[in-house]
């Protein structure tokens, strides 16, 4: 853990315990895990009518639809239910 303190802090042009010091003022600008969910919790809850597979799947086909129009080409028959190369 030191090796890689030491190396981060010569990244950035300070000693170690001044880059410790500023991780320790980044993190304690963030709301603590308790606090955050205390907040969330009280948010109004959401009403969605696809799911979030659906809306990314339209999405990347739109995206793709879009990619293959710049480059003029048509687009792969897609096989419903099939498994793409990056495992979607």
């Amino acid at each position: 853990m030191h090796g890689e303190l030491r190396r981060r802090a010569d990244q950035e042009g300070l000693t170690i315990r001044d880059y410790v010091l500023k991780l320790i003022e980044r993190d304690q600008r963030l709301p603590s895990k308790t606090d955050w969910l205390d907040r969330v919790a009280e948010l109004e809850p959401v009403s969605v009518s696809q799911s979030a597979a659906e809306v990314i799947r339209e999405a990347r086909e739109e995206r793709d639809q879009e990619l293959m129009d710049r480059v003029g080409g048509a687009p792969s028959p897609k096989r419903k239910g099939s498994v793409g190369a990056r495992g979607r």
